[in-house]
């Protein structure tokens, strides 16, 4: 988990949605759920399609960075609370951020 963490820090622009998307379906399959984990796979193909209308812009990977950095932290700690409130405030933003350009 931290070595998908780890990748998505050191990523060039072109690389970083790819390495993005292998972070949260490591965080799917650790889980323990296959249905969660084929299901993320599935809506991430959609999302993807969608983020890459949408410039990487540096303030919002550094903030999405810290969401992961912070989420990553919370599973290896075995804080399930923790992990579940960062998730949604990160799935939150990323629903923002679509419909601030997309709408």
């Amino acid at each position: 988990l931290r070595a998908a963490l780890d990748a998505t820090r050191d990523a060039p622009l072109a690389d970083y949605r790819r390495l993005d998307t292998m972070l949260h379906l490591t965080l799917a399959e650790l889980a323990g759920s296959p249905s969660l984990a084929a299901q993320y796979a599935a809506v991430r193909a959609t999302v993807n399609d969608l983020l890459d209308c949408i410039p990487l812009l540096v303030k919002n990977l550094e903030h999405s960075q810290a969401q992961h950095g912070a989420m990553v932290e919370a599973v290896l700690d075995g804080d399930a609370d923790g992990a579940r409130e960062v998730m949604r405030e990160h799935c939150e933003g990323t629903a923002a951020l679509l419909r601030g350009f997309l709408i």
